[in-house]
């Protein structure tokens, strides 16, 4: 598939979308490999995102300690 998409979670819809419309056993064998690489890459992406967020936080709820 040569067409761009400008967002990752658009093209897994796409992809799933035409995983639904097929009968295509053929067909079906070219798209579930792009599809599970876009949902390997969207995981990719939200695990970057979480450690980002998480390393930015100075006092994590575990490390809190009460000031007597």
């Amino acid at each position: 598939m040569s067409t761009r998409y400008r967002r990752l979670d658009d093209r897994i819809r796409e992809l799933c979308a035409k995983v639904g419309a097929t009968e295509d056993p053929d067909e079906l064998k070219l798209i579930l490999p792009e599809l599970k690489s876009a949902i390997h890459q969207m995981i990719e992406r939200l695990r970057i995102k979480a450690v980002t967020v998480l390393s930015d936080r100075r006092d994590f709820p575990s490390e809190r300690r009460k000031i007597s």
